[in-house]
């Protein structure tokens, strides 16, 4: 499983004991996290990577989703595991046909930010780039 990594600067100390999360810094570790999961549901997050210079994404959906996706989902669904997936820098994601994440068979990411809710190795649904913004969408994609 994918080592656990430190959770978004915003979450508050409640939020991280509630909410298990787990970066997977590479397509890899998210490829080995979704094969571990089993029967079990859970939910993987793909977005640019932060920027050293500000710690921010350099992907201006992703910054404005990041608080939406954590709290509707610390919130809904704390129960959930959560995979946190940088797909890299704006080099490595835009314009890359064959970036892991977009030719993965289950993840198929194409826009960022994707939150994508996953059972039993299934996809079980998607939201992506504006509707992770929509604290209403991200609720009703999050009920059980």
């Amino acid at each position: 499983m994918c080592p656990h990594g430190p959770p978004g600067a915003w979450l508050m100390a409640a939020q991280i004991a509630m909410m298990p999360i787990r970066r997977c810094s590479t397509p890899a570790e998210a490829n080995a996290a979704l094969a571990a999961l089993g029967a079990e549901e859970a939910l993987f997050v793909f977005f640019g990577s932060n920027q050293p210079e500000t710690g921010a994404s350099w992907c201006p959906d992703c910054v404005t989703a990041d608080p939406v996706l954590r709290a509707a989902i610390s919130r809904v669904r704390p129960d959930l595991d959560l995979f946190e997936c940088p797909v890299g820098d704006r080099v490595a994601w835009k314009g890359v046909a064959d970036h892991p994440y977009r030719t993965h068979p289950l993840f198929r990411v194409v826009r960022i930010p994707t939150l994508i809710r996953v059972r039993s190795g299934s996809e079980i649904g998607r939201l992506v780039e504006a509707d992770c913004a929509l604290p209403a969408a991200v609720a009703a994609f999050l009920a059980p």
